[in-house]
C-alpha cells in the first residue's frame, strides 16, 4: 500500500541506568515526557480496540499484532481520549484537530505517528538479516511502534520507542507492545518471561479475547523491556543525560521535513553508541515540504560525524531507500 503526505496550512521507580526525562517544552505543543499506563487503563484500551495483524519482515514474515487505527482517530475526533492524555486536554485536542482535518502531517501538532507508512515494510524487511538480539534498541518516530516490536521479535534486549505525539505513545503504541505478551516467542533466539501460551487462531480481526488464556497486560515480560517517550527531537537527545546509549536506532519517514535536520542529527550524535547503527528508511523525496535521502546525506556529510551510504533502493512506484549510519572512525574524541 502506498501512502502520501496529505498536508495542511501550517509510575513504577524509574529503571537503573537512565534518568527520568526533564519535562521541558519542545515544538510548539510537545514537551518531553516518559509514559506510563496502569494495568487498568491498558486494558481497558485493548479490550475497546479492534486487533488486526500484519506481515513484517522477510524472507520468512512474522506476525505482529497491532489496534485498529481508524477507532482511535474516532475517539479522538469525538474527544474522548483528550482528557486522559498525560499531555493534557489542550494538547490531545489539538491533535483531534489536525485528525479531523484528514491531515497526515500538521507540523507543531501531529507529525502522522498514528499512520504505518511503506518504508517501514521495507526496514523490517532489511533488518531480517541483522542480528539485533541482546541490543539495546531505540525506534524514534515510532508511530504505531511496529519496527520496534519486530526488533523485540528478533530477541532485542530492550527496545524504547519515542514518538512526537504522547496521545500516539499512550493510545496505540503502548497497547500494540502490549499485545505481544500473548504472542509467539521472539527470533533469533532472543529471551522472553514465560507466559500463557494463548496463541492465535488466524481468523480475520476481531475484537481482543475478555476470556482465558490471554494474560491482562501489563505483567511482567515485553513492557519491563521497554520505556516510552513523546516530545520534540530538539529536547530528546538530552533524555537520558548521557548515562544511556543504543546500540541500534531505527527510523522510518523521519526525513519529510529539512527544518528538523539539525535536531535529528544532534539526537543520533547524543545516543548512539560510539559503535552503533543507524538503520533509516526514507523515500528518496517527499514533494511540498523537499525532505529527502539526498539533502540529509549532504548535511550529514557537511558535519562530519557519520558515515553514511544507501544500502537498498526500492524502485516501486515513489522512489525509497535504507541508509546506514555510523561514526566516522576518525571522528576526533
Amino acid at each position: 500500500m502506498e501512502f502520501k503526505f496529505n498536508f495542511a496550512a501550517a509510575g513504577p521507580p524509574e529503571e537503573q541506568g537512565a534518568e527520568r526525562p526533564p519535562a521541558e517544552a519542545g515544538r510548539s505543543c510537545a514537551g518531553l515526557r516518559e509514559h506510563r499506563l496502569a494495568q487498568e487503563e491498558l486494558e481497558r484500551r485493548l479490550e475497546a480496540g479492534l486487533v488486526e495483524e500484519l506481515e513484517v519482515g522477510g524472507p520468512q514474515p512474522i506476525q505482529i499484532r497491532h489496534l485498529n487505527v481508524w477507532l482511535l482517530e474516532q475517539a479522538l475526533n469525538q474527544g474522548a481520549e483528550a482528557e486522559s492524555l498525560d499531555e493534557g486536554a489542550e494538547a490531545g485536542l489539538r491533535l483531534s484537530g489536525a485528525i479531523a482535518s484528514h491531515s497526515d502531517l500538521v507540523p507543531g501538532v501531529y507529525e502522522g505517528g498514528l499512520k504505518i507508512w511503506e518504508c517501514t515494510f521495507d526496514l523490517a524487511a532489511y533488518l531480517s538479516a541483522v542480528l539485533l538480539a541482546g541490543l539495546r534498541v531505540l525506534d524514534l518516530g515510532c508511530g504505531a511502534g511496529l519496527l520496534g516490536i519486530f526488533a523485540l521479535r528478533k530477541g532485542a534486549a530492550e527496545v524504547h520507542f519515542q514518538d512526537y505525539n504522547g496521545a500516539v505513545i499512550e493510545g496505540l503504541t503502548l497497547p500494540n507492545v502490549a499485545l505481544m505478551e500473548e504472542d509467539e516467542p521472539p527470533l533469533d533466539g532472543g529471551q522472553r518471561p514465560d507466559a500463557d501460551d494463548g496463541g492465535r487462531d488466524g481468523e480475520p480481526p476481531v475484537k481482543r479475547r475478555k476470556s482465558p488464556p490471554s494474560p491482562p497486560p501489563p505483567e511482567p515480560g515485553v513492557l519491563s523491556r521497554c520505556r516510552f517517550f513523546s516530545g520534540d527531537w530538539s529536547r530528546f537527545g538530552k533524555v537520558h543525560g548521557g548515562s544511556f546509549k543504543y546500540d541500534v536506532i531505527l527510523m522510518s519517514e523521519t526525513l519529510y521535513n529539512p527544518d528538523y535536520y539539525g535536531d535529528l542529527h544532534d539526537v543520533l550524535c547524543s545516543l548512539l553508541s560510539q559503535d552503533g547503527t543507524v538503520y533509516l528508511a526514507t523515500k528518496t523525496h517527499y514533494f511540498g515540504v523537499g525532505g529527502g535521502i539526498h539533502l540529509f546525506e549532504s548535511l550529514v556529510k557537511q558535519k562530519k560525524v557519520f558515515d553514511i551510504q544507501t544500502v537498498k533502493v526500492i524502485d516501486d512506484g515513489l522512489q525509497r531507500c535504507i541508509a546506514t549510519m555510523s561514526f566516522r572512525k576518525d571522528k576526533p574524541s
